[in-house]
């Protein structure tokens, strides 16, 4: 049973903490704040990670400081999660926002979810691309006459890390996974081709995001200074071959899906 979210927001700001406090506490939820990683704050030391990474073979442009201290913000969680002694974690950022529609059942499906006999690895509670295709997995119990609630999978993938659910078991795998210092976090766990875990949505989604700036998001893009003609090279045979993985396989992931929480 989840009664609690990690909400991940700037310390400085508690006037948005006092907010989300109470917008959690009406529907049902207590809240235990992580102070967000400042990524300009940060020491090149404490930056090596990412500083190493295989980035400039994947993407066109640099890892941004706020998208790092973004990235070590849910990695902090994370580590909690897989060392605890709760089988998940619900963890949310400072712009998770309960949808009026669906928010008075929250409590009811966190109960479903969570006590499921198959575990689920990586529950996405909001949904970032409700422009592609939702598709059904399972049908949960009926915890309202006027909702039917679904694990779904997005087609192909989906972007977003704003509230999802989290196991022990994926929290784990996720810090063995060097490609979360590589991409985006709100990328690298919808990318399920980089690693061993399921990612489904619930359908109708029980978040979506605030509308106003995060306290932790990120801007300012920038290109790499020396980029050279063999990462672009790189670049365009993984995108190649991440379009041609997720074209080919996931017919067979989704009949996987299927098959286990069916």
């Amino acid at each position: 049973m989840i009664r609690t979210a990690y909400i991940i927001s700037a310390k400085s700001d508690q006037q948005k903490r006092m907010v989300l406090q109470k917008r959690f506490h009406d529907v049902g939820l207590d809240v235990q704040f992580v102070d967000a990683v400042m990524g300009n704050e940060l020491s090149a030391a404490q930056k090596q990670d990412f500083l190493n990474s295989d980035r400039q073979n994947w993407l066109p442009t640099v890892m941004q400081d706020n998208a790092l201290g973004c990235a070590l913000s849910h990695h902090k969680i994370w580590e909690q999660i897989a060392h605890g002694d709760q089988d998940y974690g619900l963890i949310c950022e400072d712009d998770a926002n309960p949808l009026p529609a669906t928010s008075p059942y929250i409590a009811a499906v966190l109960d479903q979810l969570t006590g499921q006999d198959k575990p689920i690895d990586i529950l996405f509670l909001g949904n970032r691309r409700p422009d592609r295709k939702a598709i059904p997995v399972c049908l949960l119990e009926r915890v309202s006459a006027n909702h039917d609630f679904r694990l779904a999978a997005i087609k192909y993938n989906s972007i977003g890390a704003e509230c999802y659910l989290l196991s022990r078991h994926a929290a784990r795998a996720l810090l063995k996974n060097n490609y979360r210092y590589i991409f985006e976090v709100d990328c690298m766990l919808h990318h399920w081709w980089l690693h061993s875990c399921h990612v489904l949505h619930l359908d109708p989604p029980l978040f979506a995001e605030e509308g106003r700036p995060s306290t932790i998001g990120y801007t300012h893009i920038k290109s790499w200074p020396r980029d050279r003609i063999h990462h672009k090279l790189k670049r365009k045979w993984r995108r190649i071959r991440t379009s041609y993985i997720k074209r080919i396989h996931y017919p067979r992931v989704l009949k996987r899906l299927r098959a286990y929480f069916g």
